[in-house]
């Protein structure tokens, strides 16, 4: 985050935004009369992605912006946004009236980056998937008004998300108004800095993905999300731990925590040292974690890895793992090599979606005696495995039927992205119909639903495809997804078990 970005105190409103959108119009207006007359002399203009208008800017190499799914960011996402473009043509050419919902997430990965691009192809198809449910049929109430989903691709820059977050500010006062944003990225500086953006401006959000226990409603007020938080995981791998008999630990932390440029990772080895301290018998571990998404390297873990052997030999029974999926795997291939390759080891984990980072070597970490224990969002391939299992959520098969009948792979659920996407969408669908009880009558603001968040319980509870969600007020963990099924899986699983859940299944309480 850089220091212009730290030093906005406070946030710009949507009245100090509105201003600046109309000075801009004036500019842009006076910049066309220039070129009409010939009249240039060094102004130059912005290289855009796409046809003029598209809403899609190109800055240092990258297309940042706004679109109704007309400008496609990748060749592998233009199956999924050619489908969100007919299906916003078909609202806008149908509707008596809509809205406009936003996703906000960085839409132009390359293979190697920190989101490939097969994840947020994922992400997109869920989406898709929500939004002809919530226009075709009652799953969150009349479908009325309609809803439009705008692309928000945040880019990789603090410079590209100011220009974003404008963008989306802005939107507010067109005809059919922006009234949320889902999504949001993961659980990072750059995340938090566009929620308290959105948040000053009213703009009412629903995560997908974030699992930091600061980026909550009573934090950032009008924020809330599907997912639980870390808080949330690490109970119920304590509750997993106490009844498997663990009681020797050590953690291993990624030092980049340090800088609290990483929400996710400093959140979940604070929640590992608050719920965990009892069984931590040994000293904190730490490497520096990689930053991109190449993967991580092997020779991080050299030291830890000589120092869990020596915890080993004094009885050590699990690793607390503080760190992101893209340096798990390597974590994982150094203690192949480790010099107590006899000893088992346990690693507990939270928050990640390990299927398609561990799918396939389930021989190679029995050889190795690991198991990975992940409290999950999702357990994609056992729900869809064992559609009548108890622990699979009442309305997953409603969710999977839709998505099949778009015509999206089934092995895209497998990362839990479509299944979290969708019911982000879901629950500010619900929202918007709360707050327009005349249906196509009426079409409310952003304002007006945000102000209805918390009355998303009860009677309005949200079906999701990860469990029935409800959210209300509460002393603390308003926001929170009440009643999400947190899932702790395991790699490989258990001989002879039908399902990689683990133990008795936990509940987000608040």
């Amino acid at each position: 985050m850089t220091d212009g970005m730290r030093g906005i105190v406070p946030p710009e409103t949507w009245t100090v935004r509105r201003r600046r959108r109309r000075r801009r119009l004036v500019v842009l207006g006076a910049v066309l009369v220039l070129i009409g007359s010939g009249i240039w002399g060094g102004v130059t203009l912005l290289s855009v992605c796409g046809s003029f208008g598209s809403g899609v800017t190109e800055l240092d190499g990258e297309c940042v912006g706004v679109t109704d799914g007309s400008y496609v960011f990748h060749s592998d996402l233009a199956d999924v946004q050619g489908k969100l473009e007919e299906e916003n043509a078909r609202v806008r050419r149908e509707a008596p009236a809509y809205v406009t919902v936003a996703l906000l997430d960085p839409l132009t990965p390359s293979d190697d980056s920190g989101l490939p691009i097969a994840q947020v192809r994922n992400r997109l198809e869920g989406a898709y998937t929500a939004l002809r449910r919530v226009n075709t049929e009652p799953v969150s109430g009349d479908p009325n008004p309609q809803i439009e989903l705008v692309l928000a691709n945040s880019g990789t820059s603090d410079e590209h998300s100011r220009r974003v977050v404008e963008q989306l500010v802005d939107l507010r006062d067109q005809e059919n108004p922006l009234v949320a944003v889902i999504g949001l990225g993961v659980s990072t500086e750059r995340t938090k800095w566009q929620a308290e953006q959105l948040s000053a401006n009213d703009i009412p959000m629903v995560g997908a993905y974030l699992t930091a226990d600061d980026l909550e409603y009573e934090h950032i007020p009008g924020l809330i999300k599907t997912s639980p938080s870390n808080r949330h995981y690490v109970e119920a791998l304590r509750r997993h731990a106490d009844a498997a008999g663990i009681d020797s630990t050590i953690m291993v932390r990624d030092a980049n925590s340090d800088s609290g440029a990483d929400l996710y990772t400093r959140s979940l080895e604070e929640e590992f040292e608050r719920q965990m301290a009892e069984i931590m018998e040994f000293p904190t571990q730490q490497f520096t974690g990689s930053t991109g998404g190449a993967g991580g390297d092997v020779n991080l873990f050299g030291n830890v890895r000589a120092n869990i052997c020596a915890s080993a030999a004094q009885r050590l029974q699990a690793v607390l793992f503080a760190g992101r999926e893209v340096d798990l795997g390597a974590f994982i291939e150094s203690l192949e090599f480790r010099t107590c390759a006899d000893t088992p080891l346990v690693i507990l984990t939270a928050g990640l979606e390990l299927g398609a980072l561990l799918k396939g070597q389930e021989d190679q970490l029995a050889e190795a005696k690991i198991t990975v224990l992940s409290a999950s969002t999702v357990d994609a391939e056992g729900w869809r495995a064992n559609p009548a299992a108890e622990g699979t959520p009442e309305h997953y098969g409603d969710f999977r039927r839709a998505f099949q009948l778009a015509q999206f792979a089934e092995e895209h659920l497998d990362d839990g992205g479509a299944i979290m996407m969708h019911d982000a969408l879901l629950t500010a669908a619900q929202a918007v119909r709360i707050a327009a009880p005349l249906g196509s009558a009426s079409a409310p603001t952003a304002d007006d639903v945000r102000a209805q968040l918390l009355n998303i319980n009860t009677l309005y509870s949200v079906q999701g495809a990860s469990g029935e969600l409800s959210f209300s007020k509460q002393a603390t963990g308003a926001g929170t997804p009440l009643g999400k099924p947190v899932p702790v899986l395991a790699y490989p699983r258990a001989p002879g078990s039908p399902s990689r859940q683990t133990g008795e299944l936990y509940h987000v309480t608040g």
